[in-house]
């Protein structure tokens, strides 16, 4: 029988847990090929004496603390201080620009901020001026720092060992569950900061999904491949303190993946971005003869997929074939994995049927920052579009219009200090208007079938306002109109109408000698110019000249506002598309 008490807040249970599992494994994190482990009791101690620290600063509750920075230990030991003491901490990639810096951490009205090293440090100092509300600085970097309002995490855990005996407990007692526990920002350098606010009632709900909270079993290991700066990775951390497990990070977030690490780590389950588990896929296929056997294998699967029939020698290959593959890639990521889990972006239908043929279920989520996790696909059933049921804790419904609703208790109350922002999204039922599109099948489950708002999902798991980046572009003279690409894709690009006038003077030619090449170079120098300003994932990649202006049912204009059509665009202009992406 479930005997866990009724906990207010993450850092309430996180303390438990250690108390409970003391020398444990929490977490294992990858490092120069090799893992670090850290048991519950260290990682413990790390976050009281920093907890303590900040309060030795005089940060109080209530305050907004910045962490500024990329995984890492110190990184994550800052999420659970500050969550623990009731901090609104504020979480920012250290890979934004200054104006997102600047933008977000105004916003903000952050009082202190965790930075990577000095180089991060002497970032804010350059944006000081411009936060008067900031005060103080920590360095997660071991060696002590000379910088104005600066201290290193060391000096901030030594003020946090001669706090009095009992404030600890004090603190933890003094936090709610609808404090605001975090805010999370969805807007980059191309537009207004838009600060979705977590309370801690929502990272709890979160995590349990309506169920109750239990102790996960002792080998449980839950390998992360991507970034805590983003929902799905903080959950899989969060999760991880709440329920007990093990949680490992691997390097390589988005480069290459260490097929050989994961078979070391041998994790129970794995949490990734599109983008990580289509090179985990193809490190899969270039070992042994993967790629040769799929290929076959897929060629019968896709026989009787169409409505074929296998003969007797074509069904005991298929089965030959498949359990080759079961036992080998099983094997090749260590052996244990139950359950892959990712959000962000749809994953690829081969891709989805791959590891469905070879045991190993991918579970998509899908929810919004807003809306935290809403549903995961059900083990056995990866249709494509179909994310499974909601969670037991969350209503879902489908507006008049096919818009996907949402309430419940992972539900945002809102965007910090916007209150018509959060008003245009959040009803006075209490539905968050998703802006995506979806059906309800009749076993309960959503399938999205496209969307209601102007956003583009990255495979990174970040998302972008399309036309703000076109607005970018087309404040450019060089550029009379542009559309951009990047749905769902590895990186952005744009079609662009050139101002051949514009160059043609540039470059003291006549418009009517310019050639592609020459319009092309132009441009492209600009758009460089233009990323520089632009956060990593905003960041344009490629063009495709396009050499008259959108035609009215794809591009449509009246007085200031600007409507494009991009299923249009992706249908009248797929040549282009796909030369752009082919090999990509």
């Amino acid at each position: 029988m479930n005997t866990e008490p009724n906990y207010r807040h993450l850092g309430e249970v996180f303390f438990q847990r250690a108390a409970q599992l003391g020398n444990q494994t929490f977490l294992k994190l990858q490092s120069a090929g090799k893992f670090e482990e850290i048991s519950w009791r260290d990682f413990a101690a790390m976050v009281r004496e920093t907890l303590l620290g900040l309060d030795s600063l005089g940060v109080r509750a209530g305050d907004r603390v910045a962490i500024v920075g990329e995984n890492s230990l110190p990184w994550l030991c800052a999420d659970m201080a500050t969550l623990g003491a009731g901090l609104s901490n504020v979480v920012i990639s250290s890979r934004v620009s200054d104006v997102t810096l600047l933008k977000q951490l105004a916003h903000a009205g952050a009082r202190a901020a965790f930075v990577t090293d000095e180089t991060g440090a002497g970032r804010l100092l350059n944006l000081k001026g411009q936060l008067p509300a900031l005060e103080h600085i920590i360095v997660f970097a071991s060696s002590g720092t000379h910088l104005p309002s600066a201290i290193s995490f060391d000096e901030l855990r030594a003020r946090g060992r001669h706090a009095p005996e009992g404030r600890l407990q004090q603190i933890l007692e003094s936090v709610h569950e609808d404090d605001l526990a975090t805010i999370m920002y969805t807007s980059g350098s191309t537009g207004d900061p838009k600060g979705v606010m977590k309370t801690q009632k929502n990272i709890l709900s979160n995590i349990t999904s309506g169920q109750p909270l239990t102790l996960s079993k002792p080998d449980e290991v839950a390998a992360m491949v991507l970034t805590t700066n983003h929902l799905l990775g903080r959950f899989c951390f969060h999760k991880g303190a709440a329920t007990g497990r093990t949680t490992a990070m691997l390097e390589a977030m988005e480069l290459d993946v260490d097929i050989a690490s994961i078979a070391a780590l041998s994790p129970t389950s794995m949490t990734i971005v599109p983008r990580v588990m289509e090179r985990i896929w193809a490190a899969l296929l270039a070992r042994d003869d993967h790629g040769c056997a799929w290929e076959e294998l897929e060629r019968l699967d896709r026989k009787k997929q169409d409505g074929g029939t296998l003969d007797a020698t074509e069904a005991a290959r298929f089965e030959e074939l498949q359990q080759r593959l079961k036992e080998s890639v099983r094997r090749a990521l260590g052996g244990r994995i139950k359950y892959m889990s990712y959000s962000g972006a749809p994953m690829p239908p081969r891709i989805m049927r791959f590891f469905q043929l070879v045991g190993i279920p991918l579970l998509g989520s899908y929810g919004s920052t807003e809306c935290g996790g809403v549903t995961l696909s059900g083990i056995g059933d990866m249709r494509p579009g179909n994310l499974g049921k909601p969670f037991a804790n969350v209503e879902v419904r489908i507006a008049d219009d096919g818009e996907i609703l949402v309430r419940g208790p992972t539900v945002t109350p809102g965007y910090f200090n916007d209150p018509r922002a959060t008003g245009d999204v959040i009803d006075g039922e209490g539905w968050f208007h998703t802006g995506d599109l979806g059906i309800l099948e009749s076993d309960g489950s959503l399938r999205i079938v496209g969307r209601k708002k102007d956003v583009f999902y990255c495979t990174d798991g970040s998302n972008i306002d399309p036309r703000q980046l076109e607005m970018v572009l087309e404040g450019d003279s060089f550029i009379r109109q542009a559309l951009l690409l990047g749905d769902r894709k590895p990186f952005m690009a744009a079609l662009v109408v050139p101002d051949s006038a514009a160059i043609a003077a540039a470059l003291g030619k006549s418009a009517a000698s310019l050639t592609d090449a020459e319009m092309r170079d132009a441009i492209m120098r600009r758009i460089e110019d233009m990323n520089r300003a632009l956060d990593e994932h905003e960041r344009i990649r490629d063009i495709a000249l396009m050499r008259e202006d959108f035609p009215a049912q794809i591009r449509s204009a009246t007085g200031f506002k600007v409507k494009i059509d991009r299923k249009a665009v992706q249908e009248l202009y797929a040549p282009q598309v796909q030369q752009i992406y082919q090999g990509r």
